[in-house]
Formats: C-alpha cells, sequence, structure tokens
C-alpha cells in the first residue's frame, strides 16, 4: 500500500474549483498515477491545501468518488483507492437507461448490432462445452409458449450466456448492464402476433452455429434476429 504525494493533486486547480471538479480531479490523478485498490490518498488537510479549496469541498467531493465507487473512506482512516466491482459498471448504466428520456430503441438496436455481432462470433470460437450445455438448457426453458415472462427471461440470459461464452468479462458486463431494457424489449415484442414462436426459431438457429463453431452463420442468424425485432417494434417504441 502506497501514498501518493499531495503535490499530484491540485495541480492547475483554481481556488473556487467546485467539488465535482476537484472530484473529477482526484479521479484523473488515480488514473494518471496508476493508483491501485488500496493505496491512500492524501489526508483532507493535504487536499484542502493542494487545491486550495475548503474541507467542506473536499468532503463533499471524496463523498461522490465513495458513491460512485472509486474510493472508499473509512473515519480515523482516511480515504484510499476502492477495489473495482463490475456490478457499479452495471448499476449505473442501468440507472441511466432508466432515467433517460430520449433514450429510443433505435438507439438500443445500434449498440446491439455492433455488440451481440462480435459476440456471437467470439463464443463460436471461445465457448466451452459446458458453455453449450447451459445454453442449451436455457433454451429448453423457452420452448412451448414463448409469449411468457418466463420465456422473456429465458431470452435476456440466453443472450447474457453468449456473452460469458466469449469467455471476455469485458463483454457480459456490456451485455449486463443492458438486462432491464432489454427484458422491457422482449416483453413488448411478445405482444406482435407470432414474435415469440419467430424468437424461438432464431435462438435454436443461433444455437445450433455455435454448438457447430460456425462463426459466420452465428453471425448472420443473431443479425436477422435482430433485425426481426427492431421491425416488430416499428424500430421506435418499447
Amino acid at each position: 500500500m502506497t501514498t501518493t504525494h499531495v503535490t499530484a493533486f491540485g495541480d492547475g486547480l483554481k481556488a473556487h474549483t467546485l467539488a465535482e471538479q476537484v472530484s473529477d480531479q482526484i479521479a484523473k490523478t488515480i488514473i494518471d498515477n496508476k493508483l491501485v485498490a488500496g493505496d491512500k490518498l492524501p489526508s483532507e488537510r493535504e487536499l484542502c491545501d493542494g487545491f486550495g479549496v475548503s474541507r467542506t469541498v473536499v468532503r463533499e467531493a471524496l463523498r461522490g468518488l465513495a458513491a460512485r465507487g472509486i474510493v472508499t473512506v473509512r473515519s480515523g482512516v482516511g480515504a484510499s483507492v476502492a477495489s473495482a466491482d463490475a456490478s457499479l459498471v452495471t448499476d449505473a448504466f442501468r440507472s441511466f437507461l432508466r432515467g433517460s428520456e430520449e433514450l429510443e430503441y433505435s438507439h438500443v438496436h445500434e449498440v446491439r448490432l455492433m455488440l451481440e455481432l462480435q459476440i456471437a462470433k467470439i463464443a463460436c470460437e471461445n465457448a466451452t462445452d459446458d458453455d453449450i450445455k447451459q445454453l442449451e438448457a436455457i433454451h429448453a426453458r423457452m420452448a412451448g409458449d414463448p409469449t411468457t415472462e418466463d420465456a422473456a427471461a429465458a431470452d435476456v440470459e440466453f443472450h447474457g450466456m453468449i456473452a460469458k461464452a466469449t469467455h471476455n468479462p469485458l463483454y457480459a458486463i456490456i451485455l449486463d448492464s443492458l438486462r432491464d431494457v432489454l427484458f422491457q424489449v422482449r416483453q413488448s415484442a411478445l405482444h406482435v402476433p407470432g414474435r415469440g414462436h419467430r424468437g424461438f426459431e432464431y435462438h435454436s438457429a443461433i444455437l445450433d452455429a455455435i454448438r457447430r463453431r460456425d462463426a459466420d452463420a452465428a453471425v448472420a442468424h443473431m443479425r436477422d434476429h435482430l433485425e426481426d425485432v427492431s421491425r416488430a417494434l416499428g424500430v421506435k417504441g418499447f
């Protein structure tokens, strides 16, 4: 565990800087100095002197960083760099999506095309036998009546499992951050006549391609599937 010298914090910062700007500067300094979990930050007094701001501003800045999961603040101990937690990323992104008034499915669709086609390709290359068995089990839950909420939940889980099968944790984290929106999309699309059964067939084709390690087929079937969802929702609404 190391302690970063206070002169690294506050460079170029004016005395009237707001707490948000102090927070951003501290976060930038943590990155620039390649600090790791457990590294201690300067004391509140040292941060006040370095930034030329009041203790109230520093404390507010640290509270903001703690809420973002960047630092940990302990009474009598001080602030240190927090351990990384993937759930903080997904939770923050989910909150943004829930609170966005301008979000349309066309935006989600663009991201899904960019992300899930690549995921399908890499899953064909990296999926283990156990990954495929889990995909098969999830897919089986969508059989029968694909218009239920359970089927919609399994649909979201199916796509999440493909992301996990890439064995690149970033894909799983990013896709998981869309989970709430994607579940809502599934529920909306299931009301379109025939959509649920078509979705099941698309998933069958994607699963078969991954099972055969046929990346071109997996990408093609995933593209067809996502375009079908987009048409069912009229692109914008969900």
